[in-house]
Formats: structure tokens, sequence, C-alpha cells
């Protein structure tokens, strides 16, 4: 700032010549410090608005407060990691999920030798496996949601351990009430990586390299119940006791949580926000720094019955939602109606004894893994259709590999109804069987990736409503899909549910055309 300087005005001087210019002098020099004092006030007031911090700069917003966010390249910007790591995290969630999944199934060839120890009938014996089912669908119900408020880490490591526990009750247990309670709640704990997981997936990829990584993960959990049976069978036709195929899942649980809490990290963005404005003030001592999630904080208890209302509200309020519920519900209720009818089939056709009958779900398993192939057929066709819509994304872009699936699977069990003749030689059932599960696992891909896509930050949620209906239809069938094949025949109970898949095959045609309208209407779904 300049000095002030008073002309002095000559005495001796006093014509009007000489005022005139000392005033001038003087006028002039008063603007300029006016000029100057207003600079600096605006300078002032510009930098009371900017905070700097780690070498950057943030403007207030206009409550006087800096959000904070996660900047490219940042350590918490998990779609910057290595692609290295992307796939443990993927590797690790998926086989957490094939652990889980493969406790489902394992029950069904040893159901004989619990009721032989329990004096039980077959109703009462399938429940181990009903049980199990339901507890997976209400599981997420709870468990998923919470992981928008409190992180997915905190809900892995927690009900992978929970689970733990549980199983080993289910292992030891020397009576039937507890060993389906043990079953009922390690399924409600370990049931959180049927929802969660989709969401991990997508924090850690962009959205045009969803496609391998969420067939990988949808795959794996639909995998684990063809294998189930293959290893019941070997144990309950040998001399071991039947329990090691508890014993032998247990110590698999134990090392996937091990991994979980080494390798796994916590990857939902709100919640990293929110520790990242934690650390900020923490070491600037400036409290303006928050996180959105901040904004709204929500006790545990008041977590579980909000979060726990999303998943109902998605089933009621969003017609897309419900749909693609009971449809994948009814893929993965046949699926584990299969648990009942193959052994029975292949039984009474064929005469195979317990372990053949286990080998019978080989099919299963190699579909799933065949369905892999149709991935990178898809993901091209899928960026063939964001290139044609001028590079524009849309969640309906997915419905292509779910309506592929969609006339694979009524096709095969038509098929399959008909070749379980005596005369016939078996493994035409085990091939056909395979062409109906890449038909569930690429529906399940495009059903997944569309729900993930659409719902973004209540992808938990919708993927926990998808759980909830899907379970709950697939524990039914085995409760009366005995009875069924009993009383209908091989045949006919076969051409029974392959006319209920015909009547749904097309719903994903529908929702291709009209599902971007249907969308606009949910109150959940994401419009860009």
């Amino acid at each position: 700032m300049s000095e002030l300087k008073i002309p002095k005005i000559n005495k001796e001087s006093t014509d009007e010549e000489g005022l005139a210019d000392n005033n001038c002098d003087l006028t002039e020099t008063l603007t300029n410090l006016d000029e100057e004092r207003n600079g600096v006030s605006s300078e002032a007031s510009e930098a009371s608005s900017v905070v700097s911090y780690d070498e950057k700069l943030y403007t207030l917003d206009e409550n006087g407060e800096i959000e904070v966010k996660i900047e490219q390249g940042e350590d918490i910007d998990f779609k910057s990691i290595s692609n290295f790591r992307k796939w443990v995290i993927v590797v690790i969630i998926s086989f957490t999920s094939f652990d889980i999944t493969l406790l489902s199934s394992c029950w069904s060839m040893i159901e004989g030798k619990v009721m032989e120890e329990f004096h039980v009938g077959h109703e009462v014996a399938t429940l181990g496996i009903s049980l199990y089912i339901w507890a997976l669908g209400v599981g997420p119900m709870f468990l998923g949601p919470i992981s928008e408020y409190h992180g997915r880490k905190t809900v892995y490591v927690f009900s992978t351990f929970l689970s733990l526990c549980f199983q080993l009750l289910t292992a030891f247990s020397k009576n039937l009430g507890g060993m389906l309670f043990g079953r009922l709640i390690s399924a409600f704990f370990g049931s959180a990586f049927m929802s969660v997981a989709s969401g991990t997936i997508s924090d850690v990829f962009e959205i045009d390299q969803l496609g391998l990584p969420m067939a990988i993960y949808s795959v794996t959990p639909f995998m684990a119940p063809s294998l189930g049976p293959l290893i019941s069978g070997f144990v309950a036709d040998s001399n071991a006791d039947y329990r090691w195929v508890f014993y032998s899942i247990l110590i698999f649980t134990g090392f996937l949580m091990v991994a979980i809490v080494l390798f796994v990290p916590e990857t939902y963005v709100p919640i990293l926000l929110t520790r990242k404005a934690q650390a900020v003030r923490k070491k600037t001592g400036d409290s303006r720094f928050y996180a959105p999630q901040e904004k709204n904080p929500l006790t545990l208890y008041q977590s579980v019955i909000l979060s726990s209302k999303r998943p109902m509200l998605l089933i009621l309020k969003d017609p897309m939602i419900l749909t693609l519920d009971i449809y994948s519900g009814l893929i993965l209720a046949i699926v584990y109606l299969f648990f009942v009818s193959f052994p029975y089939t292949f039984k009474t056709v064929w005469g195979f004894g317990l372990w053949a009958q286990g080998l019978s779900f080989s099919g299963l398993f190699t579909g799933m893994v065949l369905s892999l192939g149709f991935q990178p057929i898809f993901n091209k066709l899928y960026r063939q259709s964001i290139a044609n819509n001028n590079n524009v994304a849309k969640p309906e872009f997915r419905f292509p590999i779910l309506m592929f699936g969609g006339i694979i699977l009524p096709f095969s069990l038509f098929i399959m109804a008909w070749v379980c003749y005596s005369d016939l030689h078996w493994i035409g059932m085990i091939i056909v069987s395979g062409i109906y599960d890449i038909g569930t696992c690429v529906a399940f891909t495009g059903i997944f990736t569309y729900t993930v896509q659409a719902y973004k930050l209540y992808a938990a949620s919708a993927v926990a409503s998808n759980s909830f209906v899907r379970s709950l239809m697939a524990g039914a069938f085995p409760l009366f899909g005995l009875q069924m094949y009993e009383a209908l025949g091989v045949h006919w109970a076969t051409m029974l549910i392959a006319f209920t898949a015909l009547a749904l095959a097309p719903v994903p045609f529908l929702f291709y055309k009209y599902g971007e309208k249907l969308r606009a209407r949910s109150p959940y779904a994401w419009s860009d």
C-alpha cells in the first residue's frame, strides 16, 4: 500500500491556478488509496472462501463447508487400482459365494443318512435344504443394505465369522433340531455375499468392464450347488461319517475369512469419503470438511430398520424388479427341484447308486462353466449397442444375454422331458441339463448386470430383493418336487415346469423394448 502524502499548499501562491493544481494532487492521491483498499478487501474476501489442504485448493460451499471428494489416482480410488488387485477381490468374494451356496445342496445326497439317524421322513429331512435357501433370501434383506451405511467389508467380515460359528453347530450337533438351526443361521449370515458382492464389483470396475467379472460372480454361486451333490454323494457312498461334508466346508470357510480380512478392502464410496473427511479434520483441525454420508447419520438399529424396508419397497413399487425377481426365482427353483428330481429319476430309470446320482449333476456344473464362453460375445454386442446410441450406455443393453437365456431354458426342459427313458442312454439327460444351466447362467448374468447398472447406489437393496424372492421360490420347490414326480411321472412333471418357463420367456424381450419407460417411473432406478 502506498504512503498517503498530503501536498503542501504554497502560501505565497494564492492564485486560482495554483490552488486547483494542489486540489487535483490531493484528489488523485485519495482515489489511489481507496482503490488499493478495495483491492485488498476483494483479495481477502476471495481468500477467505478458499482453503488449502494437501497442496490443493478447496472452495467453500454456500454453507461455508467443504465436501471432500475422491481424486483420481488417490489410494481410495479403487477404479484406478491395478487389474491384478481388482481380480483378487473378484476371486475371493466369488469363492466365498461359492462356499456359502455349496452348503445349500450338499445336504441332498446325505438326506438318507439324516433320515436314518434321526428317524424322520423325507419332508422333515428336506427342511435341511429349504431352511438354508430361505435364510439365503432373508439375510440380504438386512445384511446387504447395511453395507450402504456401514461399509461392505464390515458386513463381509462379521457375516463370514458368524456363519462359520453356526456351521460348527451343524457339524457337531447331536440332534436334528440343532443341525437345522445351525444351517438356518449360518445361511442367514453368510448370505451377505449374495447381495453385497455385486456392489463391490461395481465399485472397482467401470461400467463397460462389468460384463466378465459380473459373469464370473454370477456363475460361482450357481456352480456350487451342482458340485454339492457330487461331494456329498461320494461321502454318503463311502464308509466315512457323513458329517465330513460339513467338516471340509468349515475348513474352506475359515481360509476364505482370512483372505477377506487380508486382501478385500472397503470399496463403498460414501464410506470411503466419510473416512477421508474424518482424517482431514483430524489432521487440519478444520471442522468444515465433511462427507455427504455424515449429513444423515444413522445408528445401527435405525440403519437395519430403514434399509431393510427398501428391498420390500422395490418389490412393491417397481414392476420391473418384481417381474425380474419372479423370473429369476423360477429359474433357480427349477435348479433346486433337480436336487430331489435327479436322484429320483436316475435311480428309478437307470438304477444309479448314491455316488452315481451325485455324478449326474456334473452336467449342470459343465453347463455353467461353458456359459462363460458366451460372455465375450454379449460384451461385444453391448459395446456395439452403446456405439449405435451415440456412445450413451443404457441398462437395457444388458438384456440380449437374458433374452438368449430365456429361449434356452424352456427349450432344454422340453427336451429333458423326453430323453429320460430307460432305453435311451443316460448321457442325454446329463447333456441337456448342461444346456439348461447355460441358460441359467447367462440369464442371471443379464439380470445382475442390469440391476447393478440401473439401480447404482441402491444396487445392494435391489439384489437383496431379488435374492429374497428367488430363494423363497427355490426353497419351496424341493418340498413338493418329489411328490410331484411320483404322482405325474418323470416325463409329465418335467413338461409342467417346461411350460411354466415358456410362459415367462417373453419377459426379457418386453423389457428390452419398454424397459427404459418403466425404469423412468421407478423412484429408485437411475435415469441419465
